[in-house]
């Protein structure tokens, strides 16, 4: 029955169901009740569309019809009912595994089209039951019935009884039908083994049987449509134990295949063929039973290869493996393809066992009849050979190159031919009195005697090697004996006693030179492959040998070294291709490829991928790839072919690094020298700018005091004045204005110079981490506000409004006194300031803003306002902030107060600067842009310091602009809150010392600072001054090799009040001192009071100079101690601590003002 609400059968011709025909239906149900059934047929028969079928509607059905159906649905064993002319078809549920898929279309259907592949043998015995109205029968009729998805082959005997109406008229057959697949197919199996029994009996050879195995197998085609029958032999070889003896296997012959293809392995051995189907085979072998494949299992597929049939589809779906056996020996197997269309069950097992048992003991008769007659040739071969033998014997001695005796029992010479005598130098005049022992060297004499005993108590013979007493020569061969090969064996007689001893000699002494050639050949090869393999060992470049295809045969310890590799073998071709850099891969190949062809040498240059190459100096480690060249070098076989391929490896990283590293200093270089030049370029803008005002200013005077002179004479001598409107007063006081006005220009010019000098000097000891940090108790706020009275001048000139403003922080943090070095604070200070008012000036809105602040924490970024630059360098220590100050003193003063960070902006209304001109603002020699110095002038350098001396505190600078927005810089540095100090320094020098570069009205009159803004110099407060002396001048010697600097020095101390002489260099000076001490000195026999020295001069120079006058102050050559101050414009701190360190009191560097060299004269003199 189907499961509920499935449906029975999909709608066919003949066939409608009964719910779109309900009058029809309720019709069948009246004329074919079905009470006592509910299969699926009588229902099925019931719902039939009749009509449209040759039976026609159930209602017009004869009662014959009716009857019979009734009958045909309660018979429980297969039947079918054959209706009418057409024999329509009516079968029962017995019947419905025979017609499979047709079911139930098949219904009412003519039986041509549901049994069309047998109808021709039923429709026989149909027709003749319809003439003579008897029951027939049809025998052997063959079905493939499907059974699990498979076509089976079956076979059925039909009987059909007639079914007549009242008058005797055959209207239909009732169909039955009998299996009798097990009988037929048992039948044929065993026609068949009785075909083989007859035929095989006749078989005389193993060969004949093997045929008629085959032949036999061929009458049962349905059941082994293919077969492969493979003798075997069990042999025991050379090389193998006896557990695993050899099998070879040689293919007799096949069934079924001569159309599909041809057996590639025709011999293969069971033992060594481990990649086809051996395997298979000896499990099959093993399981001593027969051992079945079905097509689907891979091991199939291994079978399939091993044949070389691999890409062919055969029919069958399963295979058996047979063993056919002689005794207990396998003797041949068998690979039997089974019927398509039969299971392998155990009636085919035992048809093919019994296959197996007929063929067996003939296996044995036919090899045991081949023994008997091989062994009987072999006699009679064997006894015609022992009649030729002796003649053959003689013969052969005689014509043999190996020499051979007969001796007796004592070792007597019976015969021997001539290679016998002529091997052991011996005639065969003496053989009466010669003996065995006679013909070796005596060192083997005692062997052969122990031979011999050996040959005559065991009765067997043996194989060794003696030395003769007759010398070898050949060519450049030479040896004091001859070798040979001897062999011996007893004769027996037919007692079994030893009658007589053969001894073949063979002379090898060739070979035995050769021999012992080889060996030294040997020995010497072998010590040259150690040196030489010690030496790819151990040398440092990369060797390597592979074959043709890029297989490595040998790399040393540096080889592998260059790609990570172990001591383990590397398996890859071109194994270095994956440690190659990408773009490099491509020139390796070729380089490969053309070695393959050409013996080289053939080179190639790459980089390797993950490895670098690193050298370190200083503190500067400089990395770059690692880059190795391969050298190569291809030997060839005779045939043409690569026989080994030799690699030399060379790491040139070291050479790529000093080529990196030089064409970085090259381009460093070339990058320096025309920063260089354009730094000159703006320092001799700078310095010849100046120099021209200078000039026509000194001009100025010149002609101002020219004019003045003439007005002297006019009024003091009474001469014509010069037609003029202005009295000789104003004409007077003009003159001496356009002086003054000169000579402030000149000031400004120098200070301007000074100011590009001292920007350099900065710069280079910055360069030297030569710049000291001094920090001293300062205000910041008086320090910044006193700083920008400087520029008071020119922001009144220029129209620019500069304001201070105090961040309420410093008023929170209680911020008064702090630590801070005053001199590098407003350095950055008037750097910023001076940079604000020149790109200021030119501005519509001309406003600068100076905003002072604190922080305890480093300031941030967006707390200021700016981006900060990146450090470059580490804060400062600071050093004492004064020789008088005690040491003890400072120490507490750092330790009252935590740490602050004093912050300054600068903001200005100036033209503002683009993105790219940020950048470059705070490199060294480097401004906005090339137009900049066009335009406004300056270094370069100012930023850069204040950028370098900002880090220096521990500090940092940052800004921020944007075009036509100004722009806004800011730094900060930190510091620490101090108290006021107690009192003032007691020093005369100067704290802090502020230059300006020169500012020029429009029409070129200098501005003076003095209107606002002082002197421009801004001291600590000074101590009481102590007089010098207020009876005499104080007496100095001027050193000045330089007569214009010496005469103009000399007149302005004179205009001091000094009492004043020069000398021209060192020795002079020497000479001046030494004279001071007589009698005849301008001033009396007393030393001067004070020496200005300058350090480089012609003939003696300061330095040497100083020494001599300590060496004769030590001798007591001078009394008491003579000041010597520097003047010189060398000003780096080495030259200036060697001129200390010889004995000079103190330097003052060029230029200077004359005030400050006065100051600095006072304070060595008061230390006296």
């Amino acid at each position: 029955m189907l499961p509920k609400g499935e449906s029975l059968i999909h709608p066919a011709v003949g066939y409608t169901p009964s719910s779109q025909r309900p009058a029809e239906a309720n019709e069948n149900r009246t004329a074919l009740p079905l009470r006592h059934s509910t299969a699926s047929i009588p229902y099925l028969l019931r719902d039939v569309d009749w009509s449209k079928s040759a039976i026609g509607p159930m209602a017009n059905w004869d009662p014959e019809l009716r009857h019979i159906a009734r009958f045909l649905l309660a018979d429980t064993s297969p039947a079918v009912l054959f209706w009418g002319e057409p024999s329509s078809v009516i079968y029962n549920e017995a019947y419905l595994p025979m017609l499979g898929n047709k079911h139930p279309n098949a219904i009412g259907m003519s039986a041509s089209d549901v049994l069309s592949s047998i109808w021709d043998q039923l429709s026989r015995a149909i027709s003749a039951q319809r003439r003579t109205g008897r029951t027939e029968t049809c025998e052997g009729t063959v079905l493939l019935m499907e059974k699990n998805g498979r076509f089976e082959e079956t076979y059925f005997d039909w009987k059909f009884i007639p079914v007549t109406n009242d008058e005797g008229d055959v209207k239909g057959s009732y169909g039955t039908l009998t299996d009798r697949t097990r009988d037929v197919v048992c039948s044929r199996q065993n026609d068949c083994i009785r075909e083989l029994s007859r035929d095989i009996g006749a078989a005389t050879s193993v060969k004949e049987v093997w045929l008629t195995l085959l032949t036999g197998l061929r009458h049962n085609s349905k059941d082994v449509p293919f077969a492969l029958l493979y003798s075997l032999d069990e042999q025991l070889g050379i090389t193998a134990t006896p557990n695993e003896p050899n099998y070879p296997c040689h293919l007799e012959g096949a069934i079924g295949i001569e159309a599909v293809c041809r057996v590639e392995q025709e011999y293969f051995d069971l033992s060594c063929d481990l990649d086809g189907f051996a395997p298979i085979l000896i499990n099959s072998l093993k399981a001593d039973s027969i051992f079945t494949l079905e097509a689907s299992d891979p091991s199939w597929h291994k079978l399939f290869k091993g044949l070389g049939w691999e890409g062919y589809e055969l029919p069958y779906k399963q295979f058996a493996i047979v063993s056919i056996k002689d005794s207990d020996k396998l003797a041949a197997f068998m690979i039997v393809g089974l019927n398509p269309h039969r299971r392998y069950d155990e009636q085919f097992c035992g048809f093919l066992q019994l296959v197996a048992d007929v063929v067996s003991p003939h296996i044995s008769r036919t090899r045991l009849s081949e023994e008997v007659a091989r062994h009987n040739e072999l006699a009679q071969r064997a006894q015609l050979y022992r009649k030729r033998s002796d003649m053959r014997f003689s013969r052969f001695a005689e014509r043999s190159i190996v020499g051979l005796a007969v001796i007796d029992t004592e070792g007597k010479i019976l015969y021997a031919n001539d290679a016998w005598y002529k091997f052991s130098g011996l005639s065969p005049a003496d053989q009466e009195s010669l003996s065995w022992f006679d013909s070796v060297v005596p060192e083997d004499v005692d062997m052969l005697m122990e031979w011999q005993k050996k040959v005559l108590k065991e009765k067997t013979g043996g194989t060794f090697q003696i030395r003769s007493k007759e010398p070898f020569r050949r060519g450049t061969m030479y040896s004091d004996y001859r070798t040979g090969i001897c062999a011996c064996y007893s004769d027996l007689n037919e007692e079994g006693q030893v009658e007589s001893v053969m001894i073949l000699t063979m002379d090898i002494s060739e070979l035995k030179w050769t021999e012992q050639q080889l060996i030294l050949r040997s020995k010497a090869l072998e010590e040259s492959e150690v040196k030489w393999r010690n030496y790819a060992e151990h040398c440092p470049l990369g060797i390597c040998r592979t074959d043709g295809d890029g297989y490595v045969q040998y790399g040393n310890n540096a080889w592998r070294s260059f790609y990570g590799f172990g001591s383990e073998a590397v398996p890859d071709p071109q194994p270095w291709l994956p440690w190659v850099r990408e773009d490099y891969l491509q020139p390796c190949r070729e380089f490969f490829a053309r070695l393959q062809h050409s013996r080289g040498p053939e080179s190639v240059e790459f980089q390797l991928v993950n490895k670098t190459y690193t050298i370190s100096g200083g503190d500067a480690t400089v990395t770059n790839g690692a880059y190795v060249v391969a050298t190569g070098f291809t030997q060839f076989k005779e045939d043409g072919s690569v026989d080994h391929i030799d690699f030399w490896v060379t790491d040139i990283s070291g050479q790529k690094m000093a080529v990196k590293v030089l064409t970085d200093k090259m381009e460093e270089a070339i990058r320096l020298k025309t920063q260089q030049e354009h730094f000159m370029d703006m320092i001799s803008h700078e310095i010849r700018n100046p120099l021209s005002a200078v000039l026509h200013c000194s001009e100025e005077i010149i002609e101002s005091l020219k004019r003045g002179s003439a007005i002297f004479e006019w009024v003091f001598d009474g001469t014509i004045t010069p037609n003029s409107s202005s009295s000789a007063r104003d004409i007077l006081k003009k003159q001496i204005s356009n002086a003054m006005d000169a000579s402030h220009t000149i000031l400004y010019c120098v200070q301007h110079q000074k100011q590009i000098v001292d920007d350099v000097l900065t710069v280079s000891k910055l360069d030297s981490d030569l710049l000291v940090v001094s920090p001293i108790p300062v205000q910041p706020m008086a320090l910044v506000r006193s700083s920008l009275k400087i520029f008071n001048a020119e922001l009144k000139m220029t129209g620019i409004s500069i304001t201070v403003l105090e961040d309420k922080s410093l008023a929170t943090f209680g911020i008064e006194w702090v630590l801070l070095d005053p001199n590098r604070f407003l350095q950055i200070v008037i750097n910023l300031v001076t940079n604000a008012i020149k790109f200021t000036k030119m501005s519509k809105v001309k406003e600068i803003v100076v905003t002072v602040s604190a922080q305890t924490h480093k300031p941030f970024q967006h707390e200021l306002g700016v981006d900060f630059v990146p450090l470059r360098y580490s804060p400062a220590i600071p050093a004492s902030v004064s020789t008088t100050t005690p040491s003890a003193e400072l120490k507490d003063v750092n330790d009252l107060g935590s740490d602050i960070f004093l912050s300054l902006s600068v903001k200005d209304t100036g033209k503002g600067l683009t993105k790219n001109e940020k950048t470059q603002v705070f490199k060294r020699f480097a401004q906005a842009s090339p137009k900049t110095h066009i335009e406004y002038g300056g270094s370069g350098l100012g930023l850069f310091i204040s950028r370098q001396i900002t880090e220096m505190l521990g500090g940092e600078i940052g800004m921020t602009s944007s075009p036509g927005s100004g722009c806004t810089f800011a730094f900060y540095v930190k510091t620490r809150r101090c108290e006021a100090p107690g009192h003032s320094p007691a020093s005369t020098e100067p704290v802090i010392r502020l230059s300006r570069s020169l500012s020029l009205t429009a029409d070129g009159t200098a501005v003076t600072p003095g209107e606002e803004g002082g002197s421009g110099i801004i001291d600590t407060p000074q101590g009481p001054s102590t007089p010098l002396r207020e009876a005499l001048p104080l007496r100095v010697l001027v050193v000045e090799d330089n007569l214009v600097n010496q005469k103009v020095l000399c007149k302005q101390l004179r205009n001091h009040d000094f009492a004043v002489q020069a000398a021209n260099h060192g020795g002079d000076a020497l000479d001046a001192v030494l004279r001071s001490r007589s009698k005849d000195a301008p001033w009396g026999p007393s030393a001067f009071d004070v020496i200005l020295c300058d350090i480089e001069m012609p003939v003696m120079d300061g330095i040497e100079f100083t020494r001599e006058i300590r060496k004769l102050e030590a001798e007591g050559r001078l009394a008491g101690h003579i000041p010597i101050l520097g003047v010189t414009a060398n000003v780096r701190s080495k030259q200036i601590s060697g001129a200390i360190e010889v004995g000079m009191d103190g330097v003052t560097t060029k230029p200077y003002r004359i005030g400050e060299l006065i100051a600095h004269i006072s304070s060595v003199c008061s230390r006296q």
